[in-house]
């Protein structure tokens, strides 16, 4: 009787084993469908995309902010001591004019009257206005490299306040004393940035968004940032953003202007 049985429990339970293999594939393919088609929204959306910004959160340790400061003061130290070398180089010349002055005067003052001189002190006169004369020329010759080094530094002060000026507006610099969070925009998207453009958070992927706050400023100087996907190097700017949604600043990419897939 038992050996009867078994047959028949397998027998019964055997289309409910072919219909749960049949769900679990049906469930498995669906997933990978899913998951292809999911592949494909993102990277044909990225492709065509230009209202993707990147949140950047600076602290006055951050790497970036730690260079940008190196770089201002050390180029603040150069064109101090470039200054320096101005002033010193002023001093010699106004020196060298006082020199030739005060000998301009000496010989406009004895003229012509050793230029034949007989007694021991109109000789002594005649060597003293010689003298003078050689120190005349000699500080005439001084001059004028002095004042080719002078047109000389002033265009290297004239370059090196430009890198200060350059160094100065880099947006890291704006977390040297505290936390800032700044957003990056590839130049391809900067069609799509502006003052007061809001911007959308996802909670899931491309869905589920929200405004998460808004553009204040855009920030002059080129920075360099990876793309959010496919995390190839991108170049662009940092804007200043106003965010009502702090969590937002750890997203990994927000969107300016509208929501990715519009109605989700």
């Amino acid at each position: 009787m038992e050996a009867r049985k078994t047959p028949k429990f397998w027998v019964a339970v055997q289309p409910t084993i072919i219909r749960l293999y049949k769900a679990a594939g049906l469930v498995a393919l669906t997933a990978i469908l899913i998951g292809l088609l999911g592949f494909l929204i993102i990277n044909i959306f990225y492709f065509f995309d230009h209202t993707w910004v990147r949140p950047v959160v600076l602290s006055p340790t951050h790497q970036k902010v730690v260079e940008a400061s190196n770089q201002l003061n050390d180029a603040k130290l150069r064109q101090s001591q470039l200054d320096a070398e101005k002033i010193e180089i002023e001093a010699s010349l106004s020196e060298i004019d006082r020199t030739i002055a005060a000998d301009d005067k000496f010989l406009k003052d004895v003229g012509n009257r050793v230029d034949t001189p007989k007694t021991p002190d109109e000789w002594i006169v005649h060597r003293e206005v010689e003298k003078t004369t050689l120190d005349r020329q000699n500080q005439e010759g001084r001059r004028a490299p002095l004042k080719a080094r002078l047109e000389g530094l002033a265009l290297r002060i004239k370059d090196e306040e430009k890198v200060v000026d350059r160094l100065a507006a880099s947006p890291y610099l704006k977390a040297v004393n505290g936390t800032v969070v700044l957003a990056f925009v590839p130049y391809q998207n900067l069609r799509n940035v502006k003052p007061g453009t809001k911007l959308y958070g996802c909670t899931l992927g491309l869905v589920m968004c929200h405004v998460v706050g808004k553009i204040k400023t855009t920030i002059d100087g080129e920075v360099q940032d990876i793309h959010p996907h496919d995390e190839s190097v991108q170049r662009g700017i940092m804007v200043e953003i106003d965010l009502n949604t702090p969590s937002a600043a750890n997203d990994n990419v927000l969107f300016a202007g509208g929501k990715p897939l519009w109605l989700f």
